[in-house]
């Protein structure tokens, strides 16, 4: 099994090399999974979930799993997925953490 693979009941969570390598230049062993919620708008707007460094400050609203020395959470009000991917997004100051596979449909 890949050391990079997190799977609970039939949900597996890859975490790709670039992210890892970002999460140990930011010192960071956890990482969370958390619903974004946009509330300026007139009509509903579906977004993917953003991923932040660091620990939620409600970790009882998660659920916990863990790989090669990384605690993810992820958020219980997310729709369940089988399979996630986290990698990176942007440069420099600017990259972040991002889900590549979060598809939404209309």
């Amino acid at each position: 099994m890949d050391p990079n693979r997190i799977t609970s009941k039939n949900m597996i969570i890859y975490i790709t090399q670039n992210a890892l390598k970002f999460l140990q230049k930011a010192k960071k062993n956890n990482l969370y999974i958390k619903r974004l919620v946009v509330t300026q708008c007139c009509i509903p707007l579906s977004t993917p979930p953003t991923v932040r460094k660091g620990s939620p400050r409600k970790p009882e609203n998660y659920y916990q799993f863990n790989t090669e020395g990384i605690t993810v959470f992820y958020d219980r009000d997310l729709i369940h997925k089988s399979h996630l991917t986290i990698d990176t997004e942007g440069f420099g100051f600017s990259e972040r953490l991002m889900i590549s596979d979060w598809i939404i449909k209309y």
